[in-house]
């Protein structure tokens, strides 16, 4: 199947690209400089985690500890919001030292509890990967330490929370490089559109190649048309 007359081939769209080289790289550059500026102005952000695990102590036959599996999940949700609460944060900000309001805080923490099962996470949010980091372990032990004062039943307490994996120090990666490339690419693909746009606009022909090749369409046409 033969292209139209006067379609630009793929050959064409190429050497539009060639032709422009100046301007598709200038773009990239300027693209990613705003890239590396975008960044550069942006405070760093460090999010960690530390996870928790509820269980219903009671006898070790395999009834109680159905029954103990259901008390553990019913009462995740409400740790959830105790996690959350004002007087679990009031706690963290008394330890840690710190000068914000428990509504400060508790924009810097997302508690949420894996479905179907009794584990809970805590991610807490820093300027600082080292404040990340005893912002979610903080959060864990005022958690256990209130659940152990309000949740109690005739034998004690109804739940143990348990601590399994207290948060680490988070990477501190930097998401300049990729950025970078992210911009550079935009940027080199947005000029090589406008460029191809801006060509095939012309509605010209600017190259030898391109006119042979409708000289040569044309040919044909006209000995179809002899044949016919």
């Amino acid at each position: 199947m033969m292209a139209p007359e006067g379609v630009p081939t793929l050959r064409d769209y190429a050497r539009m690209l060639r032709d422009a080289w100046l301007v598709i790289l200038v773009a990239t550059v300027l693209s990613a400089s705003v890239a590396w500026l975008a960044t550069s102005l942006v405070a760093p952000s460090y999010t960690t985690t530390s996870r928790v695990f509820v269980t219903a102590p009671g006898p070790s036959s395999s009834r109680a500890a159905l029954d103990g599996n259901r008390s553990s999940l019913v009462r995740v949700e409400s740790y959830v919001q105790l996690a959350e609460s004002e007087q679990v944060l009031r706690r963290v900000i008394v330890e840690l030292g710190v000068n914000i309001t428990p509504a400060e805080l508790a924009s810097q923490v997302t508690v949420v509890a894996t479905p179907g099962s009794a584990l809970i996470e805590i991610a807490a949010t820093s300027n600082a990967a080292e404040g990340a980091r005893d912002l979610a372990n903080a959060l864990a032990l005022n958690l256990m330490q209130l659940v152990s004062e309000v949740d109690l039943g005739i034998d004690g307490p109804v739940s143990d929370v348990t601590l399994i994996d207290d948060a680490s120090v988070p990477s501190a990666t930097s998401q300049l490089a990729s950025n970078l490339v992210l911009g550079a690419g935009v940027g080199m693909f947005l000029s090589a559109v406008l460029v191809v746009a801006s060509g095939l606009r012309r509605d010209v022909i600017d190259s030898r190649r391109q006119a042979e090749n409708i000289a040569r369409e044309r040919n044909r046409q006209w000995g179809w048309e002899r044949c016919g």
